[in-house]
């Protein structure tokens, strides 16, 4: 008798522990770490290499690189739709709030990756009235960090977007709720995108994934020789 009692027990607790430890190793493996540093110091005769490693650590991110302007030292990538809980081999979340989040809404990331000579700060405003960008670069000097002779600062931005749909209302019940609102413009205006993009914010622990990646494959074919001011190393010369 005890022993007809004791199967059902364990029969019936070995697969909840089973969906919960399967669970929670989903949980921990769909995160990534966000051990990188806030930015890179570049050495002027690594530029080339830096900035290749830019483009792969973006391409290797899923992320691929669409402006890829050296003279000017920009990298910008195509928007890459977050992962979710429902795709656990995704690992682009650096905590479980992060993938919740974006589970419930409809996000994507875009990066931008930028060089610029290291200590530079904007020009102050002068006293004069403001006429603009130059769009044209017609009173800026020209800049080709390609052959800048100073060591150089790498930053990444990454943007997360969310997706909005004009009209839509969603139940706090359940989705068979979901209303749509037909919005009709008027007749000298154009019809509203049934989807659009809009920025939330900053994703961070992926900015600084990111510059490790490019530290790691620049560490890789030099030796450190430059500190940043918060303590971070880059590869500057070639062996």
């Amino acid at each position: 008798m005890e022993r007809c009692v004791a199967k059902p027990a364990r029969m019936t607790i070995l697969p909840k522990g089973v969906l919960g430890a399967l669970l929670i190793f989903g949980m921990v493996s769909g995160c990534a770490t966000s051990q990188g540093p806030a930015f890179l110091t570049i050495q002027a005769e690594a530029y080339a290499d830096a900035f290749d490693a830019a483009v792969e650590a973006a391409a290797v991110a899923g992320l691929t690189p669409t402006v890829r302007d050296r003279r000017n030292g920009v990298i910008e990538t195509e928007p890459r739709i977050a992962g979710s809980f429902l795709e656990p081999w995704r690992t682009d979340n650096a905590s479980f709030a992060q993938a919740m989040e974006n589970t419930i809404t409809f996000q994507r990331r875009r990066a931008r990756f930028e060089f610029t000579p290291a200590g530079f700060r904007p020009r102050e405003p002068a006293e004069a009235p403001l006429t603009g960008p130059d769009l044209f670069a017609q009173h800026d000097a020209e800049v080709d960090l390609s052959r800048l002779a100073g060591p150089l600062e790498l930053r990444v931005w990454v943007y997360v977007e969310r997706a909005y749909s004009p009209g839509l209302r969603r139940s706090t019940w359940t989705r068979a709720r979901t209303t749509r609102t037909r919005i009709v413009p008027a007749e000298d205006e154009e019809a509203l995108p049934s989807r659009y993009w809009t920025p939330v914010h900053r994703d961070e622990a992926y900015e600084r994934r990111l510059l490790g990646a490019v530290k790691r494959a620049l560490d890789e074919r030099s030796e450190p020789s430059s500190t940043g001011p918060d303590g971070n190393t880059a590869a500057a010369t070639k062996p």
